[in-house]
């Protein structure tokens, strides 16, 4: 993860609608990024009856509540919050990659962008320079979040606008694509 913050854009939040999956282990440094994350999407105007944070036992378990929030069709975001810090083994390897993959599928599967807010350091005190210290990582999901929250309504509205009608979810919308023309579907 690049050491250099994000250039966020000034995205206006109201009527946004937001999920957000925080794990319980490593509970200060998670806790660090979601009153973090959560404060940028209060200061960007989002209210907190839009947003809706539900906490999982740990990091592995976040893609399974993810997935079901983005199939509610509720959310124009999700943002998945955790922090692994490597031990003797490359169990946090396993972790990392299985999250971030899972993440990609379920974006791609519900059209509702996640934010892979997982953070994999090294040891405690990187940890601490990404959820405590200079690093807000939290602030820069939550505005990545926004970001592409607004992207989805604008390319939503776009479609809307080619085809007459939004979808209500991915699974009721018709695709003027065949089946081989969308490699995300598979």
């Amino acid at each position: 993860m690049s050491q250099d913050p994000l250039e966020a854009a000034l995205i206006e939040g109201e009527g946004l609608r937001f999920g957000i999956v925080a794990s319980r282990y490593n509970k200060k440094y998670v806790d660090a990024l979601l009153e973090s994350a959560l404060r940028a999407l209060d200061e960007a105007g989002v209210l907190a009856e839009d947003i809706e944070t539900i906490r999982v036992p740990g990091a592995m378990e976040a893609p399974y509540v993810v997935g079901m929030l983005a199939a509610s069709g509720e959310f124009d975001c999700i943002i998945a919050l955790g922090v692994i810090i490597k031990g003797d083994t490359s169990h946090h390897d396993v972790i990392a990659r299985s999250t971030a993959e899972a993440f990609q599928r379920i974006a791609r599967e519900s059209e509702v962008p996640v934010i892979n807010g997982i953070i994999d350091v090294n040891n405690v005190k990187q940890a601490e320079e990404r959820c405590l210290g200079a690093m807000d990582r939290g602030a820069e999901f939550a505005a990545s979040a926004l970001e592409m929250a607004d992207i989805k309504v604008q390319l939503v509205r776009r479609l809307d606008e080619i085809f007459g009608t939004a979808p209500e979810g991915p699974e009721e919308w018709d695709s003027p694509f065949d089946d081989e023309e969308q490699p995300w579907k598979s």
